[in-house]
């Protein structure tokens, strides 16, 4: 114990020990300073020095960029950037889903075989023969796209009832069916909009690309509450039933189905009661 006592006291005499630094020029040998320290002043120095450079090093630190100098403190902020433009990217990928989607929708819709009306007058026998062999044709074809199909369930775009049966011999692809006025038309599955605009025959039309090249066309509507590149769901309203368009005589909905650029009957696959 004697001995730690005397090594604290030697320790706070060296404390109190005082000492000058001269300062000399070199050429002349003058005196140009002298300073006067004791080493308790000289520790201050060095310790008011070091606090004073930790606190400069930590705010620099702290509220500038070099804080991404740190292992660990920059990673994070790199982690919030990183999860930022991955969230773009994805925006981005959906979006250009979407675009792939409706270009196919325009492909198959401008793509569709429909049937051609022959004017009566030049219908002989032979060509009359010819013709029945072509509806026989179609009618097998579309059996096939029917049986393609059968396990897919599609919503009721509107409850009414049927004014006009579908009828590809006649050219009407679809099916009307009233229903009271101003009740909305709904999406009969999931999918983006392919077309949504006014014609002067079918007035009022939004399509939609579905999934598994089916196409959904509703004409004749008062209002379109869609616009093309829209995202739907199934059973979301698209728009109003109206009377709009030449082709019209009376508030319906012209509903027509599509699948792989080919119409089909919609009352196959619908339930509309």
């Amino acid at each position: 114990m004697s001995a730690d006592t005397n090594d604290k006291k030697k320790f706070k005499e060296k404390l109190k020990d005082t000492y000058r630094i001269v300062v000399i020029d070199v050429e002349d040998l003058k005196e140009v300073g002298n300073y006067q320290l004791s080493m308790g002043r000289i520790y201050t120095y060095i310790l008011t020095t070091g606090l004073i450079f930790a606190i400069i090093l930590i705010s620099l630190l702290a509220f500038t960029p070099l804080k991404r100098l740190l292992p660990g403190y920059g990673d994070i902020e790199e982690n919030s950037k990183f999860i930022e433009l991955r969230k773009k990217i994805i925006n981005l990928e959906e979006e250009l889903e979407v675009q792939v989607v409706y270009t196919q929708g325009l492909q198959n819709m401008l793509s569709g075989n429909g049937e051609v009306s022959i004017p009566t007058s030049s219908i002989t026998p032979a060509s009359t023969e010819s013709s029945k062999v072509a509806i026989s044709d179609a009618d097998l074809k579309e059996s096939k796209l029917t049986s393609s199909l059968d396990n897919q369930y599609f919503v009721p775009p509107v409850i009414g009832d049927i004014s006009a049966a579908y009828d590809r011999a006649n050219n009407h692809f679809g099916t009307d069916i009233i229903a009271p006025k101003d009740t909305p038309i709904k999406a009969i599955a999931a999918g983006v909009v392919i077309g949504s605009d006014f014609t002067l025959d079918t007035g009022n039309t939004i399509s939609i690309q579905h999934h598994n090249n089916v196409i959904s066309i509703y004409k004749h509507n008062s209002a379109l509450l869609k616009k093309s590149g829209d995202k739907v769901s199934a059973g979301e309203a698209i728009a109003i039933i109206g009377n709009t368009g030449e082709l019209t005589d009376g508030p319906h909905l012209h509903f027509e189905l599509w699948y792989d650029g080919n119409p089909v009957n919609p009352e196959n696959f619908v339930n509309f009661k």
